[in-house]
């Protein structure tokens, strides 16, 4: 059998899901079995929206018990090339997450409110996110956040990653420095 996306090797791989043959370049491991790229993009997407739920019970959990949240000012620190960056972040946003850079560690499961205005001047303010993931990287720590509170900015958010299609961005202005 040849891999599906490599014609010229031979499958080392079967997909546990759809027996799609793969190369050794191609599978993916998850959890001991092996999976093709679209499949596990599936079982990623499911296990978000089981972490997400998850999340959302955790910390439903923790407003019963009045728990006090700290407020935390957060850097990003911008990097790429013509733009690219800056629609990487909106996709990001759009889909609920964003990952960045804090000098504080902040423990999993813990709250913090994030504000940055997009190139075209729309302000986000006060962006509630739940911490999915943290990583101790040189001094400083990289956090996974989650939003709470997007639904009502997906519209500007939308608005914005199709418009920021059209146009190319430079690093210069790349710049969503407003932050708390």
């Amino acid at each position: 059998m040849k891999c599906v996306n490599h014609k010229e090797k031979e499958a080392v791989a079967m997909c546990s899901i759809c027996g799609t043959g793969m190369c050794a370049d191609c599978d993916i491991r998850l959890a001991g079995r092996f999976y093709c790229q679209k499949c596990a993009d599936e079982l990623v997407k499911e296990g978000a929206i089981v972490a997400i739920r998850k999340l959302y019970e955790i910390l439903e959990e923790k407003r019963k018990h009045h728990r006090v949240y700290a407020l935390i000012t957060i850097e990003i620190t911008p990097s790429g090339y013509e733009g690219m960056f800056l629609k990487g972040i909106m996709h990001n946003i759009s889909s609920g997450g964003m990952a960045v850079l804090c000098d504080k560690q902040i423990s999993i499961n813990e709250m913090v409110y994030i504000s940055f205005t997009l190139p075209n001047g729309e302000v986000f303010e006060n962006v509630q996110a739940g911490v999915v993931r943290s990583e101790k990287i040189g001094e400083k720590y990289n956090l996974g956040l989650l939003f709470m509170n997007m639904m009502e900015k997906q519209a500007l958010i939308d608005e914005f990653i199709f418009n920021s299609k059209k146009k190319k961005y430079t690093q210069e202005s790349a710049d969503i420095a407003n932050y708390l």
